[in-house]
């Protein structure tokens, strides 16, 4: 009764619309200087740097009530454990190993957020070969140790029941013609290709297996789980404001371009609405941990620090702010149509 009664008397009014005016601004203030300060590294410039650059000039990451301190890293193959010193969350994709030889040792490393790209590859096989699971005791030829294709095809032997550390010989074979002219010689008996390789080896008359879509890394967030353990919400603001971020990208291209283009250098070998494009078809809504992906990281790291070899993603990987995220009303309200997780 008593509050019908203040509505229906003017002063009454103004004094209620008045105290809500003076809350809803006190709040905004506290909210303001109660932003969260985190030191975010950079490592090299990748779809996470990009995502992270219009998270930060949108406006996106204060929004979510975190103030950023950019530190970019110079030696983006470095980056693991060692760029963490100092700062609370890194972005960037180096050597894996830089991140799986001090996690096996011990070290306070966790991936609560990756970038994975999915690609059409075919398997380049020597004539003799049906299926992948006959490459068993065979050479699989590869660019290098923990490239792209070294990625990809631990993909494809994991899939076909291979261990690729133990049932097959990983080569460093060069470049994919490199490779395709290794198959016709029989000096590989296996060799990943790209769509458009595998199609052009296969007019020259090469085996081609069909494969279906490969998952590989193109980006990681990493952070400490003592500082996930210890400023939990703080992480959760992050992973909010990146996933805006995310949506803020795909759904504003000429503002992103705007943006990238203060950032990013046009001399690597791109433009920068050509990046923007390679990027945004990457993105997903969000920066899911993808096991097949993070499976062949740990696998290159088998192959050359056997401390690594008994490490499971999961021992890696901290899920639980995507998968907080899944589901949420938060990610609802951005998306207004609906969204494949």
């Amino acid at each position: 009764m008593g509050y019908f009664y203040i509505l229906n008397r003017r002063p009454g009014l103004t004094l209620c619309l008045a105290l809500i005016t003076l809350a809803f601004i006190a709040s905004h203030t506290w909210a303001a200087d109660d932003a969260k300060k985190i030191r975010l590294a950079y490592a090299g410039w990748e779809i996470g740097t990009a995502v992270a650059y219009v998270g930060v000039d949108s406006g996106l990451f204060k929004k979510n009530g975190l103030d950023i301190e950019e530190i970019p890293i110079r030696d983006n193959l470095s980056a693991g454990v060692q760029s963490l010193i100092g700062v609370d969350v890194l972005i960037g994709f180096g050597n894996p190993l830089a991140v799986l030889q001090p996690v096996a040792g011990g070290a306070d490393v966790t991936l609560v957020g990756s970038h994975v790209s999915f690609d059409q590859y075919g398997m380049a096989v020597a004539s003799s070969i049906s299926s992948v699971k006959e490459l068993r005791g065979k050479k699989v030829g590869v660019s290098a140790l923990g490239a792209k294709s070294d990625l990809i095809a631990r993909v494809i032997l994991r899939r076909a029941g291979l261990d690729p550390a133990k049932d097959v010989e990983m080569v460093a074979a060069g470049l994919s013609p490199a490779r395709a002219l290794a198959i016709s010689k029989n000096l590989l008996q296996g060799a990943p290709l790209s769509e458009d390789v595998a199609a052009e080896a296969k007019k020259l008359g090469i085996k081609i297996l069909d494969v279906k879509a490969v998952p590989a890394v193109t980006d990681l967030i990493l952070t400490t789980r003592s500082f996930a353990k210890r400023e939990e919400e703080t992480v959760r603001r992050f992973m909010r404001g990146y996933v805006a971020a995310i949506h803020h990208f795909v759904s504003n291209r000429d503002n992103s371009l705007a943006i990238l283009k203060k950032y990013f250098p046009s001399s690597q070998g791109m433009t920068v609405d050509a990046m923007y494009d390679s990027f945004a078809a990457q993105l997903r809504p969000l920066p899911e941990l993808n096991n097949e992906a993070i499976q062949a990281l740990v696998d290159v790291g088998a192959a050359v620090d056997q401390r690594t070899k008994s490490l499971k993603p999961g021992d890696i990987t901290e899920p639980r702010f995507l998968e907080e995220l899944k589901g949420s009303k938060f990610l609802k309200d951005l998306y207004t149509e609906k969204v494949s997780l």
